[in-house]
């Protein structure tokens, strides 16, 4: 009667892993490639001015839990680790005189090495919408520029989103979807400071 017992248990126990899924139960890790698309390199063509970029640590290692809706899977996305790398290449390709500012930025770096501008890039926002045709992402960016002095002559938002019907089937998945919004956001934010000199 015991063995029956735990017979019947291990059958509810497998058929509600089956049901249910392994991502259901365990999750999605979803990690985007973190490189821009030779379509950036078309639509961005570099400016001569000396800019710089610092990327707050906090950004590097920014994770949303947002699984989209109630009734989606768990899912984890590492945008941090792929915005990071994109950034550096979006503003490598997108000026000649480049400057990346691995340290905390002062006045006296800046005037040192004439860097007119300074971007320091925050994650605002990232969100996840789930729906039973696809999944679009969306990646809100705070862009602050500081002049040579360290004061800030500028505030500005950048918008990033992907979003695609059958996105896994059209796609490649989640990975993908990821950073398609990343890379979006990231030419969002080169096409600002080229435009605004």
């Amino acid at each position: 009667m015991i063995a029956w017992f735990f017979v019947r248990a291990a059958v509810l126990i497998l058929l509600f892993i089956l049901q249910a899924g392994c991502a259901r139960l365990f999750g999605w890790e979803i990690h985007a490639p973190g490189i821009l698309s030779s379509n950036f390199e078309q639509l961005i063509r570099p400016a001569s001015e000396r800019v710089a970029l610092y990327v707050p640590p906090e950004l590097l290692t920014y994770v949303s839990k947002d699984k989209g809706s109630w009734s989606a899977d768990p899912q984890t996305y590492y945008v941090g680790e792929a915005l990071g790398p994109m950034l550096l290449e979006g503003f490598q390709n997108g000026f000649g005189k480049f400057v990346f500012m691995e340290t905390e930025p002062s006045a006296g770096i800046l005037q040192r090495y004439g860097i007119r501008r300074l971007a320091v890039v925050r994650i605002k926002e990232f969100r996840n919408q789930v729906t039973w045709k696809g999944q679009g992402l969306k990646l809100v960016t705070e862009t602050a520029v500081f002049d040579p002095e360290m004061k800030e002559i500028e505030r500005f938002e950048s918008s990033g989103i992907s979003a695609s019907e059958k996105i896994f089937s059209k796609k490649g998945g989640p990975e993908v979807n990821l950073n398609a919004a990343l890379e979006n956001n990231v030419r969002a934010v080169v096409q600002h400071l080229q435009d605004v000199r």
